[in-house]
C-alpha cells in the first residue's frame, strides 16, 4: 500500500496536515504529501456547478460546507486567495524532515482543474514552473516529483513533464505502474497511477454512511497481488474522516499489509520492464467531471478520447 496524500488548500496544509503526520507516525507508516504550490482559489470551483454535471450533488452529498469551512469555500471570491505551501515553509521542511515524501501538486488547484484544455503550452509551463520554484524556495533543491490536481493531464502537459526529468509522476487513476504512450511517443517518466476510490467519491453513497462500512468498503477493494495506490485528502481524513482513515490504516496492518513511499516504489520499479499505455479521459463513480485513465496496453500509437460531458 502506497498513501498519497493530496493537499489543496490552505486549511488543509495548516490543519489537516499536522494531524495526519502525528497518525501516521504514532501508527509507523510512511506516506507521500502532494502540496499545491500557489494561491488556494477555492471559492472559484463554484463555477463547476454550471459546468460539471453531478458537481452540486457530490457537495451536498459530502458536506463540503461543513468539511472545507467558509473561508475556504470563499477563497479568491468573496475573500481573497491564501497561499497554500508558501504559507508554511517550516511545516513543509518539518514534514519531510519527519520522514515523509513531499512532492508538488500544481500550482493553482482550480486553474489546472478547471482551465488545463485551455491554458495551451506557455499557460502550462507558467503553472509548472511557478509551482517548481516555490519548492525550491521551500526546500533549496528542485522537487523530483508531481501529482496531477484533479487527475487531469493532458498530451500537452505530460510532455512537459516529461522533459523535468521527475522520477515519476502519480498523474492518473489506473491499475499498476506504467509509462504513457502520448501522441505516438512512450515517455521516459514512470507514471505510479491511483488504483483505489477516494472516500469523497464513495462517502455517504452504496450505504456507506459509517466507519465500520467504509473499512470493510476498502478492505473488500484492496489487491493482494498488486501494488495500491491510495490518495487522500488531507482536508477529508485530515479533518472530519480522520477516524475513519485511522481505522483502515489498523485494519490494513492488522492484514498484514506493508506501507511504502511513492518515491520508494519508483525506486524499486524503475528498472523493470514497464507496460506502455494510453491516456484516456473517463469518468469514476463519485466524482463530477472527466479524469485522466490508464487506457489499454499500447506500443506507443495514440488511441482516441471519449467526449467530456
Amino acid at each position: 500500500m502506497a498513501i498519497k496524500v493530496d493537499v489543496d488548500t490552505h486549511d488543509g496544509l495548516k490543519n489537516g496536515v499536522p494531524a495526519l503526520m502525528r497518525l501516521l507516525e504514532q501508527e509507523h507508516v510512511s506516506g507521500s504529501f502532494f502540496v499545491a504550490m500557489g494561491p488556494d482559489n477555492s471559492g472559484k470551483a463554484i463555477r463547476r456547478v454550471f459546468r460539471n454535471r453531478g458537481f452540486l450533488g457530490k457537495m451536498l452529498r459530502t458536506r463540503a460546507v461543513a468539511t472545507y469551512g467558509w473561508r475556504t469555500v470563499l477563497s479568491g471570491t468573496l475573500l481573497p486567495a491564501r497561499p497554500v505551501a508558501l504559507a508554511f515553509p517550516d511545516l513543509m521542511r518539518e514534514l519531510r524532515a519527519r520522514g515523509f515524501e513531499v512532492g508538488v501538486h500544481g500550482y493553482d488547484h482550480v486553474r489546472w482543474h478547471d482551465e488545463l484544455d485551455h491554458l495551451g503550452e506557455s499557460g502550462i509551463r507558467a503553472e509548472l514552473a511557478d509551482a517548481f520554484e516555490a519548492y525550491r524556495a521551500i526546500f533549496g533543491e528542485p522537487a523530483q516529483s508531481f501529482a496531477a490536481p484533479a487527475w487531469r493531464d493532458n498530451a500537452l502537459s505530460l510532455t512537459l513533464l516529461d522533459s523535468m526529468g521527475l522520477k515519476y509522476h502519480s498523474d492518473v487513476r489506473g491499475r499498476t505502474p506504467f509509462r504513457c504512450a502520448v501522441e505516438g511517443r512512450v515517455l521516459a517518466t514512470l507514471e505510479i497511477p491511483t488504483t483505489l476510490p477516494t472516500l469523497d467519491e464513495v462517502l455517504g453513497s452504496r450505504g456507506l454512511k459509517d466507519l465500520r462500512a467504509l473499512v470493510r468498503f476498502y478492505l473488500g477493494l484492496f489487491r493482494d497481488d498488486a501494488l495500491n495506490v491510495h490518495t487522500i485528502h488531507a482536508e477529508i481524513e485530515g479533518g472530519p474522516c480522520l477516524d475513519v482513515f485511522r481505522e483502515l490504516v489498523r485494519a490494513l496492518k492488522a492484514r498484514g499489509v506493508t506501507f511504502h513511499r511513492l518515491d520508494a516504489v519508483a525506486q524499486q520499479v524503475a528498472a523493470l520492464p514497464m507496460p506502455v499505455c494510453d491516456i484516456v479521459r473517463s469518468f469514476v463513480a463519485g466524482r463530477a467531471g472527466w479524469v485522466a485513465m490508464q487506457g489499454s496496453e499500447s506500443t506507443g500509437a495514440p488511441a482516441p478520447e471519449p467526449e467530456a460531458a
